[in-house]
């Protein structure tokens, strides 16, 4: 008998940003996201990787990724993606996370003190 664990291994864009399912509060009817404002990688997509801080621009109300030096709301991140999601057709409404606990290592960007302090809800373990 192997009492030992094993590996399990993980498929692309399928790995838990979520360090506890205790508290939680997902977006009702989830988030639109500008596909305008989303700038495509050299195959033409336009992908946003799961557990990408999002901010609401204040000119249409659409999010966009995080961007700290942002002067059009992309400075103020509200939610986290829920999914992977490639937006090279034209807007998407994806979920999103208002209350969570996450993992740090687990977040495409860098989690410093700054996105800690714009984010309250969000708990970066």
């Amino acid at each position: 008998m192997r009492l030992q664990p094993k590996k399990l291994f993980e498929v692309q864009d399928d790995y838990e940003i979520l360090a506890s399912h205790e508290v939680i509060r997902e977006v009702t009817n989830g988030i639109t996201i500008d596909s305008a404002s989303i700038t495509a990688d050299s195959n033409g997509d336009k992908i946003i990787k799961k557990g990408m801080p999002m901010a609401k621009l204040t000119a249409s109300g659409k999010f966009v990724p995080y961007n700290a030096a942002g002067t059009d709301g992309s400075q103020n991140p509200t939610v986290i993606l829920k999914r992977t999601v490639n937006v090279k057709d034209g807007d998407a409404v994806v979920g999103g996370f208002e209350v969570a606990k996450v993992i740090s290592t687990r977040i495409p960007v860098t989690v410093d003190a700054a996105l800690k302090g714009k984010m309250p809800n969000i708990t970066f373990a």
